[in-house]
């Protein structure tokens, strides 16, 4: 299978490279998982699931709605679940320089995309404007350049989570999504919590109080925590399933550590993607003399564009990435601007799923949730385009171009 040999190659690539997590590919390939009871998005009166639309069907979240495109609605379209790591010099498939974050950030707001979480896209509450494309930010093994604190207090600029605070200063139809932080919490210096230092070189008590400080930042503002395991433990090389269910389960207990008593973690993040022996464990397991834990995502390691859960391919125990490797987003990026057939693109109200009628047979309405299936006429392929300066006017027809 295609999906299979893309995933082998880069999971080869990875064992070279056991610092850094693994990858993703630019091509969109297919999936056969299938949607699960899982993968069934949230209705709109449950906890944590979508805000209500506001009149006209625009989001309801009161932002600006900044630059989007014309293109008809397509919510069986794909998204990106972009996977970055470290930051740095020279660039490298798993090193990207802090310009080009900026970069990214950048092209992605100017054309028309937007940025959820994976809980977001679980639970189906992806409320963007009409016209604009979710994305996905991962960020990998809490790592070098990705959030630090200067001795000051304040973030430090030159760190992803600087720049991204930053970047949606200045353009607040960025909107009210964050990136997915997966995280290592007993790994090495400079994957120990974002740590500015090796665990010895700081006292303990200030150590854990800047990661208090820093988990804080991420819940308060809009952003996932993730499940990463331990420290970066190679999954098909656990002893036995209850050594992987361990490694899963102890890691997320050592991360809940510092959060909210209530908060779930329900993303996780495959060590390069790599799976353990019993492929279950990866999203269930018991640890520690009976206590449970349940990842509702299991993030693999390469893979391109992902389904999302209204579609029948989707299957949350396997959802594709794409690593961000030099060149590979512009390129993904012109793809889609040249042949948007694949690009998910909002229809502005999270009440409705629309689509182009050459889609339906991918709707799984049992994941539905309550929202309304909104079946778009045949129309000629959308044409290629650039974002607008504007959305489109609230409840306007879509367009047929």
């Amino acid at each position: 299978m295609e999906m299979e040999r893309i995933r082998g190659t880069a999971a080869a690539a990875l064992l070279a490279l056991l610092a850094a997590c693994g990858g993703g590919d630019e091509a969109a390939g297919e999936k056969g998982g299938g949607a699960t009871d899982s993968a069934t998005a949230a209705p709109f009166d449950s906890a944590g699931g979508a805000q209500s639309a506001a009149p006209g069907g625009q989001p309801a979240n009161n932002l600006p709605a900044g630059p989007t495109t014309q293109l008809p609605p397509n919510e069986l379209g794909r998204i990106m679940v972009l996977e970055y790591h470290r930051t740095g010099s020279p660039e490298g498939e798993f090193v990207r320089t802090l310009d080009n974050f900026r970069k990214d950030l950048k092209a992605l707001h100017d054309a028309g995309y937007r940025p959820v979480t994976m809980r977001q896209v679980l639970e189906g509450n992806i409320d963007i404007p009409r016209g604009t494309t979710p994305v996905v930010f991962t960020m990998d093994d809490a790592t070098r350049g990705q959030f630090y604190y200067r001795p000051d207090g304040s973030i430090d600029p030159n760190t992803m989570m600087g720049s991204w605070v930053s970047f949606k200063e200045q353009n607040p139809s960025w909107g009210p999504g964050g990136m997915v932080w997966c995280i290592l919490p007993a790994a090495a210096h400079p994957s120990n919590f974002f740590g500015e230092t090796k665990d010895r070189d700081t006292p303990r008590e200030q150590r854990e109080a800047t990661i208090r400080k820093k988990m804080e930042f991420i819940v308060q503002n809009g952003h996932e925590v993730c499940n990463h395991t331990l420290y970066h433990a190679r999954l098909d090389r656990a002893s036995s399933a209850q050594q992987a269910m361990d490694w899963i389960g102890i890691g997320e207990d050592s991360i809940k550590a510092y959060l909210p008593a209530d908060y779930d973690i329900v993303t996780f993040a495959l060590p390069l993607g790599m799976w353990p022996d019993q492929k279950s464990a990866a999203w269930e397991g018991t640890y520690r003399n009976g206590k449970r834990y349940e990842n509702k995502v299991v993030l693999e390691v390469s893979g391109g564009p992902s389904v999302t859960p209204w579609d029948t391919r989707w299957d949350p125990h396997s959802v594709d990435r794409f690593i961000v490797a030099p060149g590979a987003l512009e390129a993904q990026l012109r793809r889609w601007e040249a042949d948007p057939t694949h690009r998910y693109v909002s229809d502005g109200d999270p009440r409705t799923i629309s689509y182009p009628a050459s889609q339906a047979q991918y709707l799984n309405r049992s994941a539905l949730g309550g929202r309304t299936p909104r079946e778009l006429p045949a129309t000629a392929a959308p044409a290629a385009g650039g974002a607008a300066p504007a959305a489109a006017p609230a409840g306007a027809a879509p367009k047929s171009r």
